[in-house]
């Protein structure tokens, strides 16, 4: 046979091997795919079942709510307690046994033109309102009195901002400050709140 034609020969027989060989290689890792995780099945352990949510919120839980509730009505801008502020959100979002009610008139006033510390304002009518609730559980039923000591929160933050930015006044908290100065602002929120539910 001449070099011509063995060469095409030699090459084509070597094709053919290794599609063969390569075949015979892919079918044995998927088969030792399969046998290892065969072998892992029975050992894996079952999945716990779920904790049961908690039913109630931790003393030191609340207390750490109401101690955080203080700082920010003090220091509102106080980038070192964006940690805080953060926690407590959450918290208070998550707490089976806290159940604070907000009214968003309260604040709507707010949002056009946005008020620049809006944000911060918002945060704290949740947490005051929370801190309220575990300061005085007798007063948990109905909005308005939640609302009432949410708002006083609001207002202790709103005057801290005040100090800091003179420039960042809000008609509306504003006006709620003076109804507070006047001994009027439970009457006040009650009007604002009157129809949420």
């Amino acid at each position: 046979m001449s070099d011509l034609l063995r060469k095409p020969a030699l090459a084509g027989f070597l094709l053919c091997f290794m599609a063969v060989a390569s075949g015979a290689i892919h079918s044995a890792r998927a088969a030792s795919v399969m046998s290892s995780q065969d072998a892992r099945a029975p050992q894996e352990k079952p999945a716990a079942p779920e904790k049961a949510p908690e039913k109630h919120t931790t003393l030191e839980d609340r207390q750490r709510l109401v101690a955080i509730a203080h700082k920010l009505e003090a220091a509102p801008l106080d980038p070192a307690l964006g940690p805080e502020r953060a926690w407590a959100v959450s918290w208070t979002v998550a707490a089976p046994d806290i159940h604070v009610r907000i009214c968003t008139s309260l604040l709507s006033d707010l949002r056009r033109p946005p008020y620049k510390y809006k944000s911060q304002i918002g945060d704290q009518l949740l947490i005051s309102s929370a801190a309220f609730l575990i300061e005085h559980p007798d007063q948990a039923a109905g909005i308005a009195r939640q609302s009432v000591g949410g708002m006083e929160g609001v207002l202790k933050a709103y005057s801290a901002i005040i100090k800091a930015d003179p420039q960042a006044t809000a008609k509306s908290l504003d006006a709620l400050l003076a109804k507070q100065h006047d001994g009027k602002l439970a009457e006040a929120v009650g009007e604002i709140v009157k129809d949420c539910h």
